[in-house]
């Protein structure tokens, strides 16, 4: 089964292209937008579900070709088929330069589309999709501000860094990231996901999530305390699979509940954020935490502790906090309650809302540590030749 996503400049044509698909014998699901290449970048979401991006652009030109390749780079598992009229010489050039093997002319021909589907279909199974690095925000206590952390660590990486990004929403309580992030309630929630566990495929995966940005997506809570303590680890193992596949980073909102479903989701996470405040019950709370931790066999490596609301001038610095956890400070949130409480008012990520303030510059800093930077890309053939061009649009714009 391979999943199409179609970008027509011509809904005359759409029909066309959909029957010589039918056509091919090859199985497989198909999502349509219109408009042309240039405005790629507004179906992010769905080209990263793709395995298969059609452009359908007649008028197709040389510049545009840098939105194409932008798709492929952020998509390595992503094939692309060109359908174009009469493509001249320096058009398939380019088109191979940026990594795009199929290059069919109009009207099409349902040999060259039966046979460029089934090399795609054949080479599914061997291309190595993304492997998602796993965080949990887990707090000692109620207030710590774990949710706003995590709601605006994801929106940074997803808009700001351009990575793929999930965030599951795993508080037992309920389920508030979603409104920090949207004006709308979202389609389902975990506890509907989990309930359809024996059927969960990548389509009803999709189908459940909340798309807050091209590159950010969001499981909400399951929002009745009832229902999320009826939740069993290998429901949430299944979805955990799922992600890990299609995403950049996965960001689990843990909360301060310890129970089989969210140490499940400890085990299986590349690194733990311990959200801690300074006064005495949250370092009551956090040194149990970090005691279950270490019984638990998680080395203090993948354990990072984090105090939020840090205030140079309280009667707990920083010496006697590390000194009462038993374990050194990774990072610090500055106090910022103006900033923080117009975010959650407004609903709106403080990253983006308040982007120069020294909170949001101490969770952009808390991102590149969980998530550290890639080696930036090469310029490519294409990028350098048109490095003299008039610049661009920005590639990525926060969707709120």
């Amino acid at each position: 089964m391979i999943d199409i996503f179609l970008i027509s400049s011509s809904a005359e044509r759409t029909p066309h292209i959909m029957a010589r698909l039918e056509a091919s014998g090859v199985a497989y699901r198909l999502r349509v937008g219109y408009g042309s290449a240039r405005q790629l970048r507004e179906h992010g979401a769905a080209i990263a579900r793709a395995d298969l991006l059609i452009v359908d652009d007649a008028d197709l030109s040389l510049r545009e070709l840098v939105s194409v390749e932008e798709a492929l780079a952020c998509n390595p598992h992503l094939h692309c088929m060109l359908v174009t009229p009469s493509p001249s010489t320096a058009l398939l050039g380019a088109a191979m330069r940026v990594g795009i093997r199929h290059v069919l002319a109009w009207p099409l021909d349902t040999q060259e589309v039966s046979t460029a589907l089934a090399q795609i279909d054949a080479k599914k199974g061997t291309v190595k999709r993304r492997q998602a690095r796993v965080v949990s925000m887990a707090s000692c206590k109620g207030g710590s501000g774990t949710t706003l952390i995590a709601v605006n660590l994801a929106y940074s990486l997803a808009a700001l860094r351009d990575r793929r990004v999930l965030l599951i929403d795993l508080s037992q309580q309920f389920g508030d990231a979603s409104l920090l992030m949207a004006d709308k309630p979202p389609p389902t929630n975990l506890a509907d996901l989990c309930s359809h566990a024996e059927r969960l495929d990548a389509s009803l995966f999709d189908s459940c999530l909340m798309h807050v940005h091209a590159n950010l997506d969001v499981l909400a809570g399951a929002g009745d305390p009832l229902k999320a303590a009826e939740l069993i680890p290998g429901q949430l193992a299944r979805i955990l699979t799922l992600a890990r596949e299609r995403y950049d980073a996965v960001l689990i909102d843990v909360g301060q509940t310890l129970n089989p479903l969210t140490i499940h989701a400890l085990d299986h996470s590349d690194s733990i954020c311990m959200i801690v405040r300074q006064n005495l019950l949250y370092l009551h709370g956090g040194r149990r935490m970090l005691d279950i931790f270490r019984e638990f066999g998680y080395p203090a490596s993948k354990v990072r502790v984090v105090v939020n609301q840090y205030d140079k001038n309280a009667r707990i610095n920083l010496t006697a906090l590390e000194k009462t956890l038993g374990a050194k400070v990774a990072h610090q949130l500055p106090l910022d309650e103006k900033h923080a409480n117009d975010a959650l008012n407004r609903g709106v990520p403080l990253v983006t809302s308040a982007k120069d303030s020294a909170l949001a510059q101490g969770i952009s800093l808390l991102a590149d540590m969980l998530w550290p930077a890639q080696v930036e890309r090469r310029k490519s053939v294409l990028g350098r030749f048109l490095s003299t061009w008039p610049a661009s649009p920005p590639r990525l714009k926060p969707g709120l």
